[in-house]
C-alpha cells in the first residue's frame, strides 16, 4: 500500500519510530527506519506491505517497508 504521513518517536517500550498516515492509521515498522527519515514530525512517502508478526510494542499495524522517502 502507498501511503502519505508522519514519522514520529514513541517512548513505548523503550522507543521506536513509527508512521501515523494521514488516514490516521498507525504503522510499525518492523525493522528500523532508514537514517534518512528518523527526523521527528517530517513528512514522508512510503510503500508498505502488512507484517504477520507480532509485536509488543502494540502500537500500530506492523509493516515492512519496501520504500520511503521524505518529502
Amino acid at each position: 500500500m502507498k501511503i502519505t504521513g508522519t514519522v514520529v518517536y514513541q517512548e513505548l517500550e523503550g522507543g521506536f519510530w513509527g508512521i501515523i498516515g494521514d488516514d490516521n492509521m498507525q504503522y510499525e515498522p518492523v525493522s528500523e527506519l532508514p537514517r534518512a527519515v528518523q527526523v521527528n514530525n517530517s513528512r514522508i512517502e512510503a510503500l508498505l506491505e502488512p507484517a504477520d508478526v507480532i509485536s509488543f510494542k502494540m502500537w500500530g499495524q506492523p509493516v515492512y517497508i519496501r520504500s520511503i522517502k521524505r518529502l
